[in-house]
């Protein structure tokens, strides 16, 4: 009788199964808490300037189909606007091996943090009649409440890669979302970003981060090694004996950030994993265009 080995592929479909159903979870509870606190996006051209039907996809709500056109045909058809089919809500969350790190059991990582911020926003959107889609993971944006697992899934578990962008060919200006801790540096993100913002797309940047990455917490001997074991590891006898040229480095580094962002003309939002994730999830939807009391 022989024994069975999981594969690499069946342990990473366990472990997100195990992750997923908890960050869902926690992703509608702080989506419910932001459609009750705030009002829902107003959109001009929606459901007034006609584009084109379409035939209907398994995303699309019920109440979309537009009956009187499908009843001429044996196929399903969708009346999309003007508005509907130029625009939408475009979403993409850092998948490098350092946003899957917390200083301590008691923290979200950075990738879980910003995978439930950005799912969380998804489901407002979506439940306010918005078109939201997955940079890199969906070749246009969905909406409909049958959408919102899909969503949720590349959310989640999406890699997340930076050559994404490069494929990235949108309709007309729609509104970007991205969270990082930007840890490759301004200059690398602002080669990524200047070529978006040239298409007239409007973004607004999440830059997230752990409390002890910004405090450096630590004292004695310590060991730092990179997430991706891209680099050497580096030993302190006296971890605490850097601690302030290290405050410094990441000062400077936030302000570089700001320059950045000013500069595209696009706000920037930070957010410490320590913190609750209601306010940074209220100024993301204020930031495109979502209405608030």
């Amino acid at each position: 009788m022989s024994s069975f080995v999981p594969s690499r592929e069946h342990h990473d479909a366990q472990v997100l199964a195990s992750r997923f159903g908890p960050l869902l979870a926690e992703a509608k509870r702080h989506a419910a808490t932001l459609m009750h606190g705030v009002h829902g996006r107003r959109k001009s051209g929606t459901g007034e300037t006609f584009w084109q039907f379409r035939h209907a996809r398994t995303e699309d709500a019920y109440a979309a189909i537009d009956w009187r056109r499908s009843a001429r045909s044996d196929d399903l058809f969708v009346r999309e606007t003007e508005w509907e089919a130029a625009q939408g809500v475009w979403l993409w969350r850092d998948g490098r091996a350092g946003m899957a790190w917390h200083a301590h059991a008691g923290l979200p990582d950075k990738k879980d943090r910003a995978s439930v911020l950005l799912t969380a926003l998804a489901i407002a959107l979506i439940k306010g009649g918005e078109r939201v889609g997955c940079v890199g993971e969906m070749p246009r944006p969905v909406s409909g409440s049958g959408a919102l697992d899909r969503l949720a899934i590349s959310l989640i578990d999406g890699p997340g890669r930076a050559e994404d962008f490069q494929a990235w060919g949108p309709i007309g200006r729609p509104k970007l979302v991205i969270a990082s801790d930007f840890y490759e540096g301004p200059d690398v993100w602002a080669a990524r970003l200047y070529p978006i913002r040239d298409k007239g797309i409007d973004a607004v940047l999440l830059k997230i981060h752990d409390p002890a990455e910004a405090q450096f917490p630590y004292k004695g001997r310590t060991l730092f090694c990179a997430p991706d074991d891209s680099e050497g590891a580096v030993l302190f006898g006296r971890a605490q004996s850097v601690a302030a040229d290290y405050q410094r480095v990441f000062a400077e580094f936030n302000v570089a950030m700001e320059d950045m962002a000013r500069a595209l003309g696009w706000p920037l939002i930070r957010h410490d994993t320590a913190k609750a994730p209601a306010p940074a999830l209220l100024a993301l939807h204020r930031a495109i265009g979502g209405g608030g009391r």
